[in-house]
């Protein structure tokens, strides 16, 4: 069982935008090899012990909802009959990214129309926040506002609740990790790891597919080879203990 996560799928500069064409090529390999997409219900349940379903599900998610979604990410999800989870920061969605750390030149976001109909061909959307906030610097009652508001946005635009998180830049404390659990059934973060049974609900890894860009690494990790996982696992360790984040 895998989660994997995707920002923009364009030739934009940075690590968060993978090229259409590499993009491409791994949801080609994901039919090649006979895996399947999973919809975030069948995802908890697999996760909470309530189905026998095999493990060969992935979780695809995309933080950020970047316009460039419904124009590229979407046709090929959709040719293969692959669905994806989308996480949406509501009060930018309609104008270019402007948080910390987005790109320059900065990406469009999708609006809401864009949202509702993509919602209507069965792409599943949840919360990331309503300004795409470091959330672990806020008060309790920004907190508060940025998580449930979120999920209010969301679920009014929808006709439908919302279930799974993300926080923005992967930050997250005891308080805020209480805070979604009060307003969502799940929640997804930026360990890199695959996910296991019966942890905790509200910090599930997700493999960042920015590394996997080569075919051969990305069909050895759908097949039960680590070697490659566990070297970028060790790799991002090490940078963790010398770089500080600026967020």
């Amino acid at each position: 069982m895998l989660v994997v996560t995707y920002h923009s799928i364009s030739d934009a500069g940075g690590p968060t935008s993978i090229p259409p064409d590499v993009f491409a090529m791994q949801m080609q390999t994901l039919a090649d090899l006979g895996r399947r997409s999973l919809r975030l219900r069948e995802f908890i349940d697999w996760h909470d012990g309530k189905n026998n379903s095999p493990d060969d599900g992935v979780l695809i998610t995309f933080d950020d909802a970047f316009e460039d979604f419904a124009k590229v990410a979407a046709p090929i999800l959709q040719q293969h009959g692959f669905s994806a989870l989308v996480f949406v920061p509501t009060q930018r969605l309609g104008h270019p990214e402007g948080w910390i750390g987005a790109n320059n030149p900065p990406r469009p976001l999708m609006d809401w129309e864009t949202v509702r109909s993509l919602s209507n061909e069965g792409i599943e959307f949840g919360g990331h926040s309503r300004t795409h906030a470091n959330l672990i610097k806020l008060s309790p009652a920004e907190r508060e506002e940025e998580i449930a508001g979120c999920a209010e946005d969301v679920s009014e635009q929808l006709g439908k609740p919302i279930e799974g998180f993300a926080a923005p830049y992967g930050c997250v404390s005891t308080e805020v990790v209480e805070a979604i659990g009060r307003h969502y059934r799940a929640a997804f973060g930026t360990r890199l790891a695959l996910p296991a049974r019966g942890q905790d609900r509200f910090d599930i890894p997700r493999i960042d597919m920015h590394y996997f860009r080569d075919r051969g690494h990305w069909a050895g990790l759908l097949q039960g080879r680590l070697n490659y996982l566990r070297l970028r696992q060790c790799l991002r360790a090490v940078r963790s203990r010398v770089v500080r984040t600026p967020y």
